[in-house]
């Protein structure tokens, strides 16, 4: 297979699952709904398998993993409660297989790490039950310790930085370990709303943001409970309490907002919202805290704009 068919495979691969985020209005997927995969060409490819953490389909000849899967352990059909704390620094810790470079699997991995490419990562959080990210990226690679470091950001080690913009050595682990928190709650809370915005369904991903409910200054968790993916406009008013949400999601704009008179995108745009109710995502663990839309509601009124 050609090159070229390679990364048309992969390009096909995260196209696919951006699409099915968008149709459910949510990342989490049922193991039947993943099996269905996605075409090129006329031809039917899987994005995971379910005997294997680590996959490559035989379609792909650059010996590189298409996707990596973490399950949750069994709970007697029980369902936990959802928790992505072990996600609020940007990156996972991935075990490897414990054949260590005798595993082939092991080894697709290693090649995708080597080549810095997009990996779909499947993270099992129940029986049979997925939250699904894309792109993520290996980060680190051992053999020796059986571990590789997942991240939700292009790697800076990668070719596609070399020589451009270099940075200072003291640049790296402050700044780095900030942005790709960042960053990863960005990617994270956008999936969990079907990359759309809460509010207008806008679904231009470019001129979305993930707005922290309860800020960082006051202590908020970067969890996606305590995110609402917004456009860039919604969360300026937001942050700026001139727009406000109540606990159960009903949007409700300052008096300055409702006084003010302007064109047709501030009042369309900002008026129009008033009363509205938020979207909230369709896997109940994604959705708003209330206790956090509480507080930050009390924030709103107490501003008094």
């Amino acid at each position: 297979m050609s090159p070229d068919l390679n990364a048309q495979i992969r390009a096909a691969a995260g196209l696919a699952i951006q699409q099915m985020i968008r149709d459910a209005g949510d990342n989490v997927f049922t193991w039947a709904e993943i099996q269905k995969g996605f075409q090129v060409t006329g031809k039917q490819i899987f994005f995971a398998t379910k005997a294997a953490g680590i996959f490559k389909p035989k379609e792909l000849t650059d010996d590189a993993a298409l996707s990596i899967k973490q399950v949750t352990p069994s709970r007697a059909g029980r369902s936990a409660p959802y928790e992505d704390g072990d996600l609020e620094n940007g990156a996972v810790s991935y075990r490897l297989q414990r054949e260590g470079e005798k595993s082939p699997f092991n080894r697709h991995l290693q090649q995708a790490y080597l080549k810095n490419l997009p990996l779909i990562y499947l993270r099992g959080i129940a029986d049979s039950l997925y939250e699904v990210f894309y792109p993520v990226f290996v980060e680190e690679f051992s053999f020796p310790a059986g571990m590789a470091r997942v991240v939700f950001d292009q790697p800076e080690s990668s070719p596609m930085f070399a020589g451009v913009n270099e940075v200072p050595v003291q640049y790296s682990y402050g700044i780095r370990k900030n942005r790709l928190h960042q960053r990863a709650f960005r990617q994270r809370v956008l999936m969990a709303y079907g990359l759309r915005c809460a509010l207008t369904n806008l679904p231009l991903v470019d001129l979305l943001e993930a707005a922290h409910i309860v800020g960082d200054s006051e202590g908020g968790l970067a969890s996606v409970q305590n995110g609402i993916a917004m456009s860039t406009f919604h969360h300026t008013a937001y942050e700026s309490d001139l727009m406000g949400i109540d606990p159960e999601g009903k949007i409700i704009l300052s008096e300055l907002v409702r006084g003010t008179r302007d064109g047709p995108m501030f009042s369309q745009g900002l008026l129009g919202m008033e009363g509205r109710q938020m979207r909230f995502p369709t896997f109940e663990g994604h959705r708003p805290n209330r206790d956090f839309l509480a507080q930050k509601f009390e924030q709103f009124t107490k501003a008094g704009r």
